[in-house]
């Protein structure tokens, strides 16, 4: 086990300076594709801390992202309104529509849970189709330009980067102290057995209710990168593929693990780019990856990563010393 953390801390190094280097040595298609992993790594984070955590799988983590994408798309193109405000009204904006759709969806579990947060996402749909006047419906936003914060303009592609970066990283910093926290390990057993909880005196439902706020504004910190990355906000941000996808990247990376949904969306953006060059049926071929996994490694791939880990570790360990050791 000792060694399994060592290795994992050397991975994180090694990854940590990569990530800091990479604008210097690799080419902008692949720094965009780093960005896109990036911001959708929010999403997916957001989904699998209240999937894995809670056990709260949500359909309507679109609704945070696009409520976001929308409210700085439309102040900034629209509005030329500077920052911080647009990224202040969206990300505040999403909490807020977390908070009050909370108040409904934590009432519910299980089925009943998914389908209601499927039922929000959806109505957001609604809502950015009919509401042509302030949305442009299926014509969007477009002009969506990247804000200068303080002297850095975040329209070159370097500073866009390190911003989602150092965003990115201290989100995932967060996301996993609560996960180690008290709450985090409160919301692990409420997902096991709510009743159970509920008797040894947890606040079950409040504490459901604030794993739903703050997975919805990480969701929304994620729209807020996305539509200024794109430029454009289209009512696309709200389909039902897209609540799709997030849950199937999220399930063969590891909803139980942290690392997993980063993971499964890297494999997958990757795939759909470098496939997608070959054949215009790369979403036959990540189906098929997607089946394979959950056939042959059901915990996702960083989970069934971690039990090879572990195998390997305990083989090692039965090993008989060898002679004259003092062991």
């Amino acid at each position: 086990m000792a060694m399994r953390r060592i290795g994992s801390w050397a991975v994180a190094v090694v990854g940590v300076v990569l990530l800091l280097t990479l604008p210097g040595w690799m080419p902008a298609y692949y720094l965009t594709l780093t960005n896109r992993i990036l911001f959708y790594s929010l999403l997916a984070v957001s989904f699998s801390f209240l999937a894995g955590r809670a056990g709260m799988t949500s359909l309507g983590q679109v609704a945070f992202f696009g409520f976001a994408a929308y409210a700085a798309g439309i102040m900034t193109a629209r509005y030329s309104i500077p920052f911080p405000w647009p990224v202040v009204v969206g990300v505040g904006g999403a909490a807020l529509l977390a908070a009050a759709a909370g108040l409904i969806v934590i009432r519910t579990t299980g089925i009943y849970f998914l389908m209601i947060t499927l039922a929000l996402g959806q109505v957001m749909w609604g809502v950015a189709n009919r509401w042509v006047s302030l949305t442009h419906a299926y014509d969007g936003i477009p002009g969506v330009v990247p804000p200068v914060v303080m002297g850095v303009a975040l329209k070159n592609p370097s500073n866009f980067y390190f911003a989602l970066l150092a965003t990115s990283l201290a989100c995932f910093a967060v996301m996993l102290a609560i996960a180690r926290s008290h709450f985090g390990l409160a919301l692990r057993g409420i997902a096991a057995s709510p009743t159970r909880m509920a008797a040894l005196g947890y606040p079950v439902s409040l504490l459901r209710y604030l794993a739903f706020v703050l997975a919805g504004t990480l969701a929304g910190i994620s729209g807020i990168f996305y539509v200024y990355h794109t430029g454009f906000v289209h009512t696309s941000v709200f389909d039902l593929q897209r609540s799709v996808w997030i849950l199937l990247v999220s399930t063969l990376g590891g909803v139980g693990t942290f690392a997993g949904p980063i993971v499964g969306v890297a494999i997958v953006v990757l795939l759909e780019s470098f496939i997608g060059q070959l054949t215009h049926r790369h979403a036959t071929v990540i189906g098929t990856l997607f089946m394979l996994t959950i056939i042959l490694a059901p915990q996702g791939v960083t989970g069934h990563l971690g039990s090879i880990a572990d195998y390997v570790a305990r083989r090692r360990g039965a090993r008989p010393a060898a002679p004259g050791s003092l062991s």
